[in-house]
């Protein structure tokens, strides 16, 4: 008769080990978007990694994706990238698979709140959907972990850990907590969020199985302060790069002044650049009015999607003259961070939980390109050590944040390139989807605990001597 998953994690061996992980997802395979979609292109990049290096410690890692099925003619659908992404998952034995949710085809909009997140008719369906995955991939495991990504599968932990012993499986849930209503929706939050959110959280004192995933120590503290979560319940799903992604690599001047012209960005003088939803909360106005109060000095580019009629009337009050790009355009990001005219990229939203924009920005601007420079509130002011890799300023002071790129712009370039310097180690030593994925599995997986040291440091040396150049 065939072990159960728990049976068999309780009888392995301390090194060899059968261990599953799995990603419950509403973007980033079908589709690309916004910071989940990031997130999960970047566990995908990374797992290979992970994959050849765990194996040499006697641990099997398969890998699984599962994600909200979505019409063929959604607009965010990028089927090249699905295809490669399937291929990889293949490679490494695991597989990807369409869920269910409460919609034809596409993320239903919710009536308020974060409308992207849709109701909590389509969180419960998405939930028990990749729950029931979830819980049916770890009958065929020794041990599994499984994410579940934002409030469309914060109830999923709580669907799979209350049906694991029936499953026969061994399954630890992670709820990863990339935004709370408390920290984007205020003043008026989602009531149905709120309470979503607060179930999954007090489902974890009622089982160890159950874990909240934690991306800044911002979050970790909002969480046990604002919904009564204990630490003990909470592990890190911290967010990274892959350094090694193309994406980085380094264009030459030519190819950057020739995707700058195709946007109108003018290339004959300094610039700051944001970018991201178009939501109140990323404070591009005080970008705006940050580079009003230095007349000239700097050239504010900004750009967000959808159209954004606000910022357009506000620049004109301004007289700032920004240049609005409305789209989303990966390759104009990286030639933005990497032009040598490009002096800061700000990333001053309140509250932000912890996002991958001072990472991205160091690892784009290592030779030239744009300071990093972020608000004193929420997760990314953690990422920065003031003046050392990157800059930290007031929030919501448009004079403060006149006054860091006024210092900016005057720094000479030697005192630049160290900032660069100390920005690219502080990535590389703390911020790769490698060193938080293990992060995440030390914290649930004891086999992974006793390794993980090493096979972190080996990945660090492997990735530093091969930085696409």
């Amino acid at each position: 008769m065939e072990k159960t998953g728990r049976q068999r994690s309780q009888h392995a061996n301390d090194k060899a080990l059968d261990l599953a992980i799995i990603h419950l997802t509403f973007e980033g395979i079908q589709t690309f978007g916004g910071g989940v979609a990031s997130v999960i292109r970047g566990h995908l990049g990374a797992l290979p990694q992970i994959h050849a290096r765990l194996a040499q410690e006697g641990i099997r890692v398969t890998p699984y994706f599962a994600e909200i099925a979505y019409s063929a003619d959604h607009e965010r659908r990028d089927p090249k990238f699905q295809a490669q992404a399937e291929a990889a998952i293949s490679s490494m034995g695991g597989r990807f698979e369409y869920l269910v949710n409460y919609s034809p085809g596409e993320l239903p909009r919710g009536p308020w709140g974060v409308p992207d997140l849709g109701t909590i008719d389509n969180w419960k369906t998405a939930s028990a959907s990749g729950a029931a995955f979830a819980l049916n991939v770890a009958r065929r495991h020794e041990v599994t972990v499984m994410y579940g990504h934002d409030t469309i599968f914060a109830l999923a932990p709580l669907y799979a850990t209350l049906q694991e012993v029936a499953f026969g499986a061994d399954l630890t849930g992670i709820y990863v907590m990339h935004a709370t209503a408390l920290t984007h929706e205020l003043p008026l939050p989602n009531p149905e969020r709120l309470m979503v959110e607060s179930a999954a959280v007090h489902w974890a004192k009622v089982t160890p199985r159950c874990k909240l995933g934690y991306i800044s120590k911002f979050m970790a503290r909002h969480v046990a302060l604002d919904y009564g979560a204990k630490p003990e319940h909470q592990v890190p799903t911290g967010n990274g790069i892959n350094p090694l992604d193309l994406m980085f690599r380094l264009r030459t001047k030519d190819t950057v002044v020739k995707k700058l012209d195709e946007y109108g960005i003018p290339t004959d003088r300094p610039l700051v650049f944001s970018w991201g939803r178009a939501v109140e909360y990323k404070r591009y106005d005080v970008v705006l009015q940050a580079a009003a109060k230095l007349k000239g000095q700097i050239h504010p580019v900004i750009m967000v999607t959808p159209r954004w009629d606000k910022l357009v009337d506000l620049d004109r009050q301004l007289g700032t003259n920004c240049t609005f790009v409305f789209a989303f355009d990966p390759e104009l990001v990286a030639c933005l961070l990497q032009w040598e005219r490009t002096e800061a990229a700000a990333s001053l939203a309140y509250l932000e939980p912890g996002g991958l924009t001072p990472m991205e920005t160091r690892m784009h601007a290592r030779r030239s390109g744009a300071l990093m420079v972020v608000s004193d509130t929420g997760g990314l002011v953690e990422q920065i050590a003031d003046g050392v890799d990157g800059f930290i300023t007031a929030q919501d002071d448009p004079e403060d944040v006149a006054r860091v790129l006024k210092r900016i712009l005057d720094m000479p370039r030697s005192q630049k390139d160290k900032i660069r310097k100390a920005g690219l180690q502080t990535v590389l030593n703390n911020y790769t989807w490698t060193s938080q994925i293990l992060k995440t599995l030390s914290a649930v997986v004891p086999q992974v605990d006793r390794t993980a040291d090493r096979v972190r440091d080996r990945i660090v040396r492997e990735v530093a001597a091969k930085l696409p150049v």
